[in-house]
């Protein structure tokens, strides 16, 4: 047992009489934290100071130690700066490391029956509890700074692993605090994040994404251990698997670098993370970068039935912009396509699923557009590739920048060519068709299966058909293919259902496949290729619109005119020997002619 005079019993601190039943804000002023005007901004904050002692800190006006006197004399609970000459061996042996780390608690010595025990959050019910079930001894809290029990925990069990500890989740403790936590449970979050095997960890992951040539890098939390997934050429493939409380630590890491809560858990969030070659920058991927270059990072989080997902896209900021004539586009479709991007008075649209290379395109249409003699400005969410001399403007919807929004006040900007990320309700749809008929060359993508399909998607929007006729140039449809990798590519022998489902001849080919080698992880694929479909609005196009014509009929109207189809635009890149018949299979749906 603890020698008394050497750890006096830490009574309730003395309360002045006039402090008694006060709230934190009316504490902290009295005794000098706050002044009248800081503690009035405060209020108009969090008028209900649940949070305040964060918004202090926020706020600057108050460090967590002095507002834990205050918190200190609110519940009546002695507060100490440090810990030194405080903490008995004996007392350690008293509650396991794991209990501790979890719990973010010290034991600091016994006193008869009870057990003093430091605590950043002393209203923590349940870990008292657990304390008191493990000890089997009264639990008697001392409040003391965050930072100095976590400096304490490690000195005093002397860890042999780093190996982070889990995090409770944010809102399931067994009663209501007094005063919030959000402030400690953030800096525990960040304590544990900010562990040097966790920041290593992570490095690794996005260093592995970036060698494989992902574009994007998923972590998802699963019912007994968290996963990494990377999806290379539009293909998952699954990569490590983690323990759950270093995913817990690892998560809380992507959102510190992201700029997110990491209190939040239950809502999606997004941020971004930069790369750049700096001595500041982590080891790992500092050295995969040359001078120069940097790598940009979206970060999306969302929470699943087992904990929260993320999911980094991974956007090279060093790529230089594709012209037009480097996208691997068709002769005829390169062609017309030039020439419709030059025409004034018409919206070209480019259409197909999420990642199928139409932000590519469109950049590429640009380019060929960017000279000293245009004002070019777009609209994008987000902004994924800077380019000189064109006005890039990011929507951000929660202030009230939708597309519909931004485009009424691009036309302020005075531009020759507007470029609009995408048209997703009636609203933004007729204000790029009216920006069109004025005068602008517009650009924007839509979520189709097909060109035609365009046509469809803005009239089930209810866009008028005289407007769409009037305005429409034409519409790119298009599909990203993986390439076959060079260095195991063989010729490959039609199967008798590849020749049934693309409609083949029966001496068509020849056709190739990759075998698989180390270069391509023994996938056969290396990179990938776009397909495209060109459908130029002609003046029987726009006449069988303002009538109404079908879908089918609007097809069959434009093959008629020549257009080329995507499957017949993938054949041809097969029998270049760029793409295979059963990734053609995987990714175009069958269109007859």
């Amino acid at each position: 047992m603890a020698d008394s005079m050497k750890f006096p019993d830490p009574g309730p601190p003395n309360i002045p009489n006039d402090l008694k039943g006060a709230t934190l804000g009316d504490i902290l002023l009295k005794i000098g934290i706050l002044t009248p005007d800081q503690l009035k901004k405060a209020l108009s904050r969090d008028p209900t100071q649940k949070n305040l002692p964060k918004v202090l800190e926020t706020m600057g006006f108050a460090t967590e130690e002095k507002i834990l006197k205050g918190v200190s004399i609110q519940l009546g609970i002695p507060y100490f700066d440090n810990l030194e000459g405080l903490i008995e061996p004996d007392a350690i042996k008293l509650i396991p490391e794991l209990i501790a780390r979890k719990d973010a608690i010290i034991p600091l010595f016994r006193s008869d029956d009870s057990l003093v025990v430091a605590m950043a959050n002393p209203m923590d019910i349940a870990a008292i509890d657990e304390l008191a079930m493990e000890s089997h001894l009264q639990i008697r809290p001392v409040m003391v700074p965050l930072r100095t029990v976590l400096e304490a925990i490690q000195k005093a069990y002397a860890p042999q692993s780093s190996k982070p500890v889990p995090v409770k989740p944010i809102g399931q403790a067994t009663s209501e605090p007094v005063v919030s936590i959000g402030m400690a449970q953030e800096q525990l979050i960040r304590f544990q994040a900010d562990d040097v095997n966790v920041t290593t960890e992570l490095d690794a992951i996005i260093e592995e994404g970036v060698l494989r040539r992902a574009s994007d890098i998923h972590m998802e939390a699963g019912e007994k251990i968290g996963r990494v997934r990377f999806r290379v050429d539009g293909i998952m493939h699954d990569g490590k698997t983690i323990e759950p409380d270093r995913y817990i630590a690892l998560v809380a890491r992507v959102k510190i670098l992201a700029e997110l809560d990491i209190t939040e858990t239950r809502l999606p969030q997004d941020g971004h993370i930069r790369f750049v070659n700096t001595s500041g920058s982590r080891g790992v991927i500092r050295n995969m970068l040359g001078s120069d270059q940097a790598i940009d990072i979206r970060v999306a989080t969302a929470r699943g039935v087992f904990g929260e997902t993320v999911v980094m896209r991974i956007l090279d900021s060093n790529k230089s912009l594709r012209r037009l004539k480097d996208l691997e586009l068709s002769e005829s479709v390169l062609k017309n396509f030039a020439e419709a991007i030059r025409r004034p008075n018409n919206i070209i649209l480019v259409t197909g699923p999420t990642g199928s290379g139409k932000t590519t395109t469109l950049y590429g249409a640009l380019s060929e557009l960017n000279d000293l003699t245009r004002n070019i400005v777009t609209l994008e969410d987000p902004v994924e590739y800077h380019i000189d001399r064109i006005t890039q403007i990011e929507v951000h919807p929660k202030i009230g920048l939708t597309f519909a929004a931004g485009l009424r006040s691009i036309l302020r900007q005075d531009p020759n060519v507007v470029l609009v990320g995408e048209i997703r309700d009636v609203e933004t749809a007729e204000i790029a068709i009216q920006v069109a008929i004025t005068g602008h060359q517009v650009f924007s993508t839509l979520h189709t299966n097909d060109a035609v399909g365009a046509v469809n998607r803005l009239i089930t929007m209810r866009v008028e058909p005289f407007l769409i006729a009037a305005a429409l140039g034409g519409v790119m449809a298009q599909r990203l293919v993986r390439r076959i990798c060079e260095k195991c590519i063989q010729e490959h022998v039609p199967t008798e259902a590849e020749k049934l489902a693309l409609h083949l001849e029966e001496k068509s080919g020849p056709f190739y496949e990759g075998a698989g080698c180390p270069a391509c992880f023994n996938t056969g694929y290396i990179g990938r290729v776009a397909v495209h479909e060109w459908l130029p609005i002609s003046r029987p196009l726009k006449d069988m619109i303002v009538k109404g014509a079908s879908v089918d009929e609007l097809r069959d109207q434009a093959i008629k005119e020549g257009m080329q189809t995507l499957r017949d635009d993938a054949l041809i890149k097969a029998l270049e020997g760029k793409t295979s018949l059963m990734e053609i299979l995987r990714v175009i749906q069958d269109q007859s002619a």
